[in-house]
Formats: C-alpha cells, structure tokens, sequence
C-alpha cells in the first residue's frame, strides 16, 4: 500500500468526508509528484491525518454554531411576529377556550420555556465559536461542548416551533384563519430551517478530533462570572440567574398586563423554570464547572463524555 493509500484509509477513519479526502490527496499527490521522496519529510500518515482532522473538526464545528444561530434567529422573528399579531389583531382567546388542555399545555411550554434554552445555548455556542475563531485546532472536549449547545438548542428551537403548531390547531376554531395560516406556514419554514442546521450538526460530528485539552465552561465564556467566585458554587450562579429571570419576567408582565399579581405569578413561573433548567441542562451546555478530564485514553469529538 502506498503512502498516499495509507493517509486516505486513515483520514477515512477519522471521519473526514470523501469530497474532503480526495482534495486533501490530490493536493499531495501533485506535491509529491513535483518532488519525488518527499514522503519522508510529510511525515507519518497517521499523524498527519490526525492533523488534518482535528482542523476539520475545529472548523466545521463553528460552521455548525453558526449555522444554529441562524436558524434560531429566524425561529425567534416567526415567533415575535405570531406573537404580535395575536395580540394585536387576532387577540387572545383565553387559555380555556381550545380544543384540549392537553394541546395548549404543551403548547405553552414550547412557546415560554423552549425559547428561553435556545436563546441560552444556541448564544453560548456562537459565543464560544467567535472566541475561538482563529484557532485552528481546539482539544476535541472542547468541539463537543459547542456540539452539545448546538444539540440543545436545536432542540428547544424544534420545541418552539411545535409549540405554535400546537397553538394553531387547538385554537384553529377560534382564531382568524389569515393568523393561522401565517402562524403555521412560518413555523414550518423556520422548523425546516432548524432541520437543515441540525443535519449540519450532524456532518460536522462525524469528523473525529483527538486534541487533547479542556473544555472550558462559562467561565471561560464570560470571564467577569469568575471574579465572584462562582466557580466553586456553581449552585449560586443558577440561583442567581433564577431570581433575574424571574424578576424580570414579574416586572415586564406587570407593566404589560397592569397586574402585580399576574406579574408575580409568571415571574415565579419562569424562575422556577429557570433554576430547572440550569440543573438539568447546566452540565451539558457548560453552565456548571467543566469535570477535569480523564488523564489516559484519547479524547475524541464523538466520544467525549457528557450528555448526547
């Protein structure tokens, strides 16, 4: 087997696509047909695939965070411009005056507490790629946590978009037609739209890294968290971002609803549902302290632990 032979087969086993590889070969194969023997100077196949991947994965990996955000900023105009219209020119119809509760519920969430986690994770994940977009080789536990946020907040976006699928039809009996065809319509432009940002997620994933290094965590994110000692009481970050989301929510609703009380309730409704947030998906998306790594074993992008 040749040189190039062996470089292919390991660049193949590290994920790299073909359109990728035949490049990537067909630049050497040119360079070593300009100077024959120069084999030994490129250096060993396996090394210098593991190079090649690792850039790749770094690369794509931002393509993907970016990609995300996109399509998350176009769910989060569909989803102002339902929300506008409905007040405005549709009106509400009350909560009880669906087809079921056990449509407006879910629709709720979606609606409330999914654009929320978008907005945390997909942000933190473009963040993180900005920061380090003139790296050419981050440590593959990093390239996994930005795939994490990625994940998450593709998710919560799917959620948002289902939960105004929802909306449309348990009050399709209630509602102006022209507000939910336009409602449904654009909710399903922006879910194809987050469909094709996932499926670059998933490109980018199969590309395996095998840098060594940390992760990283909010901390590195937003450096000034680290300046109160957040770092060991991690518990206290989210209580902290609880109460301001839970604040803020009480104050803008009893400004928009002029009801203290109905201010209070939705502010104790999202602080709550903050603070569950942060526990369940603070690990996964770098909002609690990064575990040091393991020190034996080769770190990869596809096979970093942590929640998938």
């Amino acid at each position: 087997m040749s040189w190039l032979e062996d470089l292919s087969g390991e660049l193949y086993a590290r994920g790299v696509p073909r359109r990728d590889r035949v490049r990537i070969v067909a630049e050497l194969s040119d360079h070593i047909a300009c100077d024959p023997g120069c084999e030994d100077r490129l250096g060993d196949p396996h090394t210098l695939a593991m190079s090649f991947a690792d850039e790749l994965a770094t690369a794509q990996a931002r393509t993907s965070a970016f990609a995300a955000f996109a399509a998350l900023a176009a769910a989060a105009v569909v989803l102002v411009i339902s929300q506008i219209t409905l007040g405005r020119f549709a009106h509400y119809p009350g909560y009880s005056n669906g087809i079921s509760m056990a449509l407006f519920f879910p629709a709720l969430l979606g609606m409330v507490v999914a654009p929320q986690i978008a907005l945390v994770a997909g942000s933190l994940a473009a963040w993180r790629a900005v920061r380090r977009r003139r790296v050419a080789s981050i440590p593959a536990d990093e390239i996994a946590l930005i795939h994490r946020r990625v994940r998450v907040a593709l998710a919560a976006g799917f959620a948002t978009m289902a939960g105004i699928e929802l909306y449309v039809v348990d009050f399709s009996e209630r509602l102006p037609a022209w507000w939910l065809a336009l409602s449904g319509s654009l909710a399903a432009v922006a879910g194809a739209g987050l469909w094709a940002a996932a499926r670059t997620r998933a490109r980018a994933r199969s590309v395996v890294s095998g840098a060594n290094g940390p992760a990283g965590d909010i901390f590195e994110d937003l450096p000034m968290l680290g300046w109160s000692g957040l770092r060991s009481r991690p518990w206290l970050l989210g209580a902290l971002a609880a109460l301001a989301v839970g604040f803020a929510m009480a104050a803008f609703e009893a400004h928009a609803e002029h009801s203290v009380l109905e201010g209070i309730q939705r502010g104790g409704f999202e602080g709550v549902a903050a603070a569950l947030g942060f526990v369940a998906l603070g690990r996964a998306i770098g909002a609690r302290p990064a575990q040091l790594p393991a020190p034996s074993g080769e770190s990869t992008s596809r096979g970093t632990p942590g929640p998938e």
